[in-house]
């Protein structure tokens, strides 16, 4: 692609636009295993998104934040807030605190998440009073199923995204970067790799990062190629990836490339059938022998580049061939100007080495509200990257090391008196100072030289105190206790040189103990997901995931995958300080052997017990529980875990066991959906004669069985119209939104559901299947309540397929039942915006 090909900088939405208008029918989102989103797509869909956040009373000013896994749907989220407001995109991986902070810094107005985010961000945004929305994924990479809301003027905002990046002092400064900036460093990237529609990008980025956000996907749709938005890095899978969506290139840090080369001997028919142009590398240095490796490997131009949030990503790269590529560069300007600056604010000439400065239209404008920031970062117009270096006379740019103090673990940049003041904060820490320590694997990791008041603590104690405070890639590896940090000539303590000063050699998996093998079959699994994870590195029972050169992003994707598999969440906080096989296993036994989920476990009010529906699912009433008050404990019973029972009331009389057990002679609240609802009526039963009643009881979009029978085929009939005119209503409105090419598979979709809804309840009625959820719905349809003396909630979704007032409670409760008319959603009571409506109820 040349030059005068590549327009202006542009709006984003203008840049779909155009690609949608040049190639139309092609791909631009893909992702493993689904079929891709079309350019015409993907710039109505982004379009649609504007107008439904306008709707939702978001203007161009205001700041939305993103929590979303990576993926298509994460990409198409940040394409569509990134058109209309300032995007927030937030690491998943964070603690709740740090959600917490970042939201409140960012003065976010809405929160977007995805079904499959972190509850703590949820949680975060509720104590904040921040509206979450939470976005329903559509079967194509990418498509989102977007309320219907009106079409108006959209103007492009002034900042299109907005990130956090750590400094050296404790509070993270804001980095707004212009519709412009992102465009024109887009640009940039597409010239300097000539990208074209031919080309197809296999993200393994985070798209909470300038670098995926950027270099893999605006680049990408900037010059009408297509990019396959995976979940994340798994060294296992990317050949796989590779094989199925043939891509031409991809870009990732030095760690991530060391994974893949790993596993490539094994693929070396896939590198040979699906050929790359290039392999892209930025974020933190890498290694000249890694350089060679990768080259040798695809048989490819390997290119490092160099870039930071402030530049919107890329300043310099090597170029594609024949121009030369030279090792230990990060090559030549690729897009803004590049010049070397003393101390004075003098330029100097090449071969000296000095500060590093750029200036050009992908720079930002300043930092956001820090005056005293921008007047440090900015000389004559050149901002100052606290990077030095030096220009050689062929205008190659060679890094000699960092003023900044960051410590850039693997391409996380961290801040260390971020981690001083949590030290500093236990009160056996008289002085604490954080600093990076060389890592084979990673560059840096993070140390912290400490003075005691308290002789007991020990360096284990700080890490476990660190691990509950900071997200698991901020914990210290290596804590050292000292009698006094080493100071300066001016008494100032010195961060610089401290792990050598210290005695403190590179970090790497050469000093582990000895080797003992993972026994059991819980320890073989949780081993065989570690090699996936960590390519080529043992897995010993006691080994620790960070020692063999695990970051944050693997920690997150072993969770990940430990959640899946066993179907368990082990805490982060815990990983952090005991990631071995050894404990991982007894984490997951003690997490599977209970029934007892805990969803928020703190608060003075009696404690809010939900009960699933008969498909046991926890989405729903985690959505709830992250939007009530933050002192309402929350728990949930797993109907799984409570194995099969004969009946409804069996089944009531093993929860109220659980509760015994775990709660003992405390009041507690029930709320049941559907199912739920029918185990909540007969749990108070138990509860009320064994003298502790419920402090509230609330049905959700749950009807009497008893009642059906007796209803009459006439009140069948109205029931059911009266259902299918709410569902049509529905859907016509759903319909109108949506561009005329997915209508089909929309409608195609619920049609599909719909039969496999009615097949299910043949089969519960029926008694021949024995599958444990359709089962448990049998069990609703044989239950027959009998009169309580107890009030109750009805939350009652219009369109019931038995559609009175009460559902047939009414001669249940004597003590009365209130009726809450939930807006209608085909899904249930806890899709859509729901949720919201539920807690609001709650709350009354």
């Amino acid at each position: 692609m040349t030059e005068a090909a590549l327009p202006p900088p542009a709006h984003i939405l203008d840049i779909l636009l155009r690609a949608a208008r040049q190639h139309p029918g092609a791909p631009a989102l893909l992702a493993p295993g689904r079929p891709p989103l079309p350019y015409e797509d993907l710039a109505a869909q982004t379009a649609c998104f504007a107008h439904w956040l306008r709707s939702t009373g978001i203007e161009a000013a205001h700041r939305v934040a993103l929590v979303l896994p990576n993926g298509p749907e994460m990409a198409a989220a940040f394409l569509g807030t990134a058109s209309s407001a300032a995007c927030a995109p937030l690491n998943p991986g964070f603690t709740r605190q740090d959600f917490e902070y970042y939201l409140h810094d960012l003065d976010a107005r809405a929160l977007l998440v995805h079904p499959d985010s972190p509850a703590a961000a949820a949680e975060a945004a509720r104590a904040l009073r921040i509206p979450v929305h939470c976005l329903e994924p559509g079967p194509r990479a990418g498509e989102l199923l977007l309320p219907n809301a009106p079409s108006s003027p959209v103007n492009p905002p002034d900042i299109a995204l907005l990130l956090h990046t750590s400094g050296t002092t404790a509070r993270p400064k804001l980095v707004p970067l212009s519709p412009a900036n992102l465009a024109a460093s887009a640009a940039n990237i597409a010239r300097t790799l000539a990208l074209s529609p031919a080309d197809r990008c296999l993200n393994i980025m985070p798209l909470f990062h300038i670098h995926g956000l950027v270099a893999a996907l605006l680049a990408s749709l900037f010059a009408g190629a297509s990019i396959v938005c995976t979940h994340g890095v798994y060294a296992t899978s990317f050949f796989d990836w590779m094989d199925e969506t043939q891509p031409t290139w991809y870009s990732a840090v030095p760690t991530m490339h060391q994974g893949i080369l790993a596993r490539a001997p094994e693929a070396a028919e896939i590198i040979s059938r699906r050929p790359l142009r290039f392999v892209r590398s930025s974020s933190s240095a890498l290694p000249p022998s890694v350089h060679a490796q990768l080259e040798d490997t695809f048989h490819a131009p390997a290119l490092e580049a160099y870039g930071m949030t402030e530049a919107a990503h890329q300043m310099a790269s090597n170029p594609l061939p024949p121009a030369a590529r030279l090792p230990g560069s990060v090559g030549v300007a690729a897009g803004p100007e590049i010049a070397i600056m003393d101390d004075e604010g003098q330029l100097l000439p090449p071969g000296a080495t000095g500060e590093i400065v750029i200036r050009g239209p992908n720079v930002t404008a300043g930092y956001l509200d820090n005056p005293e920031a921008n007047a440090k970062a900015f000389t004559a117009g050149w901002f100052r990257t606290g990077d030095q270096g030096f220009l050689n006379a062929e205008g190659y740019l060679f890094l000699t090391g960092r003023l900044k103090e960051l410590i850039n673990r693997g391409g996380e940049k961290i801040s260390p008196r971020e981690i001083d003041e949590v030290l500093l904060a236990h009160p056996g820490v008289r002085q604490s100072l954080a600093f990076a320590v060389p890592h084979r694997q990673l560059g840096e990791d993070v140390g912290a030289a400490v003075e005691l008041n308290d002789p007991a603590t020990t360096p284990a104690n700080l890490r476990e105190w660190a691990a509950a405070r900071l997200p698991a890639f901020k914990v210290p590896r290596v804590i050292q206790i000292v009698d006094a940090i080493p100071k300066g000539p001016t008494g100032k303590l010195q961060r610089t040189g401290l792990a050598q000063k210290l005695g403190i050699e590179p970090l790497d998996d050469t000093a582990l103990g000895p080797f003992i093998a993972p026994s059991s079959p819980l320890e073989q699994r949780i081993a065989s997901l570690w090699k996936e994870l960590l390519p080529g590195a043992r897995a010993g029972l006691h080994d620790r995931f960070e020692a063999l050169g695990g970051d944050s992003l693997l920690a997150v994707r072993m969770l990940t995958a430990l959640a899946e598999s066993e179907g368990v969440d082990v805490p982060p906080a815990r990983f952090v300080e005991h990631g071995t096989i050894a404990a991982l296993a007894a984490s997951v036994k003690a997490a599977t052997n209970s029934p007892f989920r805990t969803l928020q476990p703190l608060g003075a009010r009696p404690p809010l017990i939900l009960l699933p529906g008969h498909d046991n699912s926890f989405l729903g009433p985690a959505r709830l529980a992250a939007l009530l008050a933050p002192d309402q404990p929350v728990h949930a019973i797993d109907l799984d875990r409570l194995g099969p029972a004969p009946s409804l009331a069996a089944l009531a009389a093993a929860c109220a066991a659980v509760l015994d057990e775990h709660l003992p002679g405390q009041a507690v609240a029930l709320a049941g959906v559907c199912l739920g609802g029918c185990l909540a009526v007969e749990l108070a039963r138990l509860l009320h004669e064994s003298g502790r009643p419920p402090a509230s009881l609330t049905l959700i979009d749950t009807f009497n069985p008893a009642w059906a029978p007796a209803a009459g085929f006439a009140a069948h009939l109205r029931a059911a119209l009266h259902q299918w005119e709410h569902k049509w209503s529905y859907h016509s409105a759903v319909l109108k939104g949506l561009p005329a090419t997915r209508a089909p598979r929309y409608i195609g979709a619920r049609l599909a559901g719909l039969f496999r809804n009615r097949a299910e309840l043949a089969a519960a009625h029926s008694g021949l299947t024995r599958s444990t959820a359709i089962r448990r719905r049998a069990l609703m349809l044989e239950y027959r309540p009998q009169p309580l003396p107890l009030h109750a909630r009805l939350l009652r979704l219009p369109g019931h397929r038995l559609d009175v007032p009460m559902l047939g409670w009414a001669s249940i409760f004597t003590g009365g039942v209130d009726l809450i008319d939930l807006p209608f959603h085909p899904n249930g009571a806890l899709a859509g915006d729901n949720p919201a409506h539920v807690a609001a109820a709650l709350a009354r």
